[in-house]
């Protein structure tokens, strides 16, 4: 194998219960759904929490109902198109978690000493939008909770981590894709299912194996390298910005 290139590991050593943490009822099944629905596959018990209300997803009104109970509704049922039950809801202000770090850390401390997880998935710092930041700063504050032995695989939605583990996860894909569909208010502004059919394949652009079509690649870490991990790439974030003084209340 060319270590030039992100390493194509196997999923069997990847182990439940697992924790999945995500700002909006769609980030995980965008930038984890397949390895989800592999997990789910395996039996291993799947705890997905929604940190917001995902109530700025419809900027143009176009949905008749309430947009925080049709994307509620949009997500039970991509996860159950994955095999994964409905997500946990904390309804915190879409676009506002890094105001609100000093609930979530604390929040995302208990649902770990909760679950107790073998793998963790949330954000990598390197993300676009604000909230997903948030996040991703607030894994890293809780991260000293979790079991010295949690396999941590953090994703993007906005981009895909530099760099990193890829699994090849052909065989889940078609799941993903139907998933992805179940989010109605949110295709109407993007395509997400065409969308990542671009994204998994181009995952594999650097593969030479047969049979290997779609792949998700993850920032792969144990739980004493997230705090350093973080900082980096929120500084390298902030450099790329161009604004070093950039403080969105998700930096170190």
């Amino acid at each position: 194998m060319n270590h030039l290139f992100s390493p194509l590991l196997p999923r069997d050593p990847l182990e439940g219960p697992v924790l999945v943490l995500a700002a909006h009822p769609d980030d995980e099944v965008i930038g984890a759904g397949s390895m989800l629905a592999y997990h789910a596959s395996r039996g291993h018990a799947v705890t997905v929490v929604h940190a917001t209300d995902g109530a700025a997803g419809d900027p143009n009104n176009r949905e008749a109902g309430d947009i925080r109970d049709v994307r509620r509704a949009e997500g039970i049922e991509a996860l159950r198109r994955l095999g994964v039950e409905p997500a946990r809801h904390w309804d915190l202000p879409d676009g506002q978690l890094p105001e609100s770090l000093a609930d979530v850390t604390p929040r995302i401390e208990a649902v770990i000493r909760e679950i107790q997880p073998r793998t963790l998935y949330s954000f990598h710092a390197g993300e676009a939008h604000r909230d997903h930041r948030a996040l991703a700063k607030a894994t890293a504050d809780a991260a000293h909770a979790l079991p010295e032995a949690c396999r941590c695989l953090l994703y993007g939605v906005n981009f895909v981590p530099s760099g990193g583990t890829l699994f090849d996860t052909t065989d889940m894909y078609p799941k993903l894709y139907e998933a992805l569909k179940a989010y109605g208010s949110q295709n109407a502004y993007i395509d997400l299912p065409g969308m990542s059919e671009h994204r998994n394949r181009a995952a594999t652009v650097n593969l030479d194996i047969g049979g290997v079509l779609y792949g998700e690649m993850f920032l792969d870490v144990l739980p004493h390298e997230i705090a350093e991990l973080h900082a980096l790439h929120d500084r390298l974030h902030r450099f790329v910005q161009r604004d070093p003084t950039l403080n969105d209340g998700a930096g170190t």
